[in-house]
């Protein structure tokens, strides 16, 4: 609940996060929403970053029309 509420930009004991707890521990809908959303998150944590070579990562950037980065050359 604390990490949901610092992704609001809101304290654990604001009114936002009280309602919000509130809600979830009524509603069963939300809570398994949130459950797999925490479940997605955690299978993406855990699978390796790929690594892209330089010349693929310039062609995706520009076809997704996104700035090219510096990126640390281990990912």
């Amino acid at each position: 609940m604390e990490r949901l509420c610092t992704a609001l930009g809101e304290d654990l004991n604001s009114p936002v996060c009280t309602e919000l707890k509130e809600h979830l521990e009524s509603c069963p809908d939300c809570t398994l929403q949130l459950d797999s959303v925490r479940r997605t998150v955690e299978i993406y944590r855990s699978i390796p970053c790929a690594h892209v070579p330089g010349e693929m990562q310039k062609r995706l950037l520009a076809r997704l029309n996104l700035p090219l980065m510096d990126l640390p050359e281990d990912l």
